[in-house]
């Protein structure tokens, strides 16, 4: 079953290269895989779902093969990568779903790196913040870097994957342990 998907999945990165995704129909897609439109019915309900099938199967292969990385970095440049390699299914989902879409899956991939850096600065130090307040700079971190991802997407992916990778580490480095102590500091003030 994974396999046809895989053939839908491929022949529409394929059609890509030709065509926007808002152009590409069930129809010209079954006849170049050679199947028929209920074959194609079985396994996606339409040409949107074959793109979040490739983009959640995507993300979840390069956070599994990053799950013990030391640093963030080099799993975000391998996704970077992955996503210019794959500009034109990005890029066209970005123009035919929507930004939000995209937003998904960047946040999908790149929050449980996140939440591994801010557990690495907890780890040291026995910080006094509550939940909402670790989940708050976990999202905050998450967001920012989701938005500036985004962006690069939006403008053409001009820079390479690296270069993203090591401006965003610059701006951001020490920032988490900054965070875990400025909201323990505040909560030492007010008694929280």
């Amino acid at each position: 079953m994974a396999d046809r998907k895989q053939i839908f999945a491929d022949t529409l990165v394929e059609l890509l290269k030709e065509k926007p995704l808002d152009k590409i129909t069930v129809t010209e897609l079954v006849e170049k895989c050679h199947v028929t439109r209920q074959a194609f019915y079985y396994h996606f309900s339409d040409i949107y779902e074959i793109v979040e099938w490739i983009l959640l199967r995507e993300t979840q292969r390069i956070v599994d093969a990053n799950s013990d990385i030391d640093t963030w970095q080099i799993g975000y440049t391998q996704t970077l990568e992955w996503v210019e390699t794959h500009k034109n299914l990005v890029v066209n989902t970005y123009r035919a779903i929507g930004k939000e879409y995209v937003e998904y899956f960047v946040t999908r991939f790149l929050r449980p790196y996140v939440v591994k850096v801010v557990e690495r600065e907890m780890q040291g130090d026995a910080y006094d913040i509550t939940p909402s307040q670790r989940e708050f700079i976990i999202n905050f971190f998450t967001l920012a870097i989701n938005a500036v991802t985004v962006d690069w997407v939006r403008n053409g992916m001009k820079e390479k994957p690296e270069v993203m990778a090591d401006y965003i580490h610059i701006l951001t480095e020490g920032d988490v342990k900054k965070s875990l102590q400025s909201f323990q500091k505040s909560n030492t003030e007010t008694g929280t």
